[in-house]
């Protein structure tokens, strides 16, 4: 399983990056949980997304809705920048809904003042001083961008993802003040997908988390307890997002001995 790394976020980075993983093994899953993020990967062997387009050492990701699978045939460490829902437009100047279940290649974006981000990393031996790179190379972006958090949105997505498919759409709407066509174009350029996909990638996290705590006598719990319809919606919308079942998953990740893939987007 991933694991969140011990550096703290510093204080101006906080409004755009959520967390750190760090993670160690050859076969890794994305699941969708509502974030973007940068990747610095380290491998023997080419990484590959979804057996077909090899991976550059450093990239951006998108929203993940389609779940993803990432392979190599050698070992692998990798490192995992993760934004708030909200943070990659700003910082980027990036439409985010054009690389939602899609990669870019870092080298392809104007290079951060004083920093030539791949190599550094390369050359760089351990995990603390890459995570510190990494942090100043998007500082350097932030302040080239100028970028500034859009509150709105950022206020919109966080209310989505607490209130999950409780929340109305409309009255958040109508507390930004915005039309339902504007507030729709806005999110999906800041966000990346939908707002109402968006809360269902919400609802499922809530569930995922669920499962990986094992606080459930049957299914059906899960499902009630996170707004399905019942067990039939859970499953479905469970293998939307990760291709599998829940008891599959189950099987896959979570039973002891396993040796599945690890997966990644568990609500933390």
């Amino acid at each position: 399983m991933p694991e969140q790394h011990n550096i703290s976020i510093p204080e101006r980075l906080r409004p755009f990056i959520r967390q750190i993983l760090t993670l160690d093994s050859s076969d890794i899953s994305f699941y969708a949980d509502g974030c973007p993020g940068i990747i610095f990967q380290q491998t023997d062997n080419d990484l590959v997304l979804n057996e077909d387009k090899k991976l550059s050492p450093v990239f951006l990701y998108g929203q993940t809705v389609d779940p993803i699978r990432m392979t190599t045939a050698g070992s692998l460490k990798m490192i995992v920048v993760c934004f708030h829902p909200h943070a990659m437009h700003p910082i980027f100047r990036l439409n985010a809904k054009e690389i939602t279940d899609d990669c870019l290649d870092l080298r392809l974006l104007p290079p951060a003042p004083g920093i030539n981000l791949t190599e550094q990393l390369q050359n760089t031996a351990g995990p603390e001083q890459q995570v510190r790179l990494l942090f100043d190379y998007v500082q350097q972006v932030i302040t080239r961008n100028a970028s500034m958090v859009d509150t709105g949105m950022a206020y919109a997505a966080t209310h989505i993802w607490k209130a999950g498919r409780e929340l109305s759409l409309k009255k958040l709407q109508q507390t930004l003040n915005l039309s339902e066509r504007t507030f729709q174009r806005k999110f999906e350029q800041c966000i990346g997908i939908p707002p109402r996909l968006f809360s269902k990638i919400s609802q499922f996290q809530a569930a995922l988390a669920q499962l990986h705590s094992r606080k459930f006598f049957k299914l059906s719990d899960i499902a009630y307890d996170n707004g399905y319809a019942d067990q039939s919606h859970f499953i479905r919308g469970f293998k939307k997002f990760t291709g599998l079942s829940p008891l599959s998953y189950i099987e896959k990740t979570l039973t002891p001995g396993a040796s599945g893939q690890t997966p990644v987007g568990k609500k933390q």
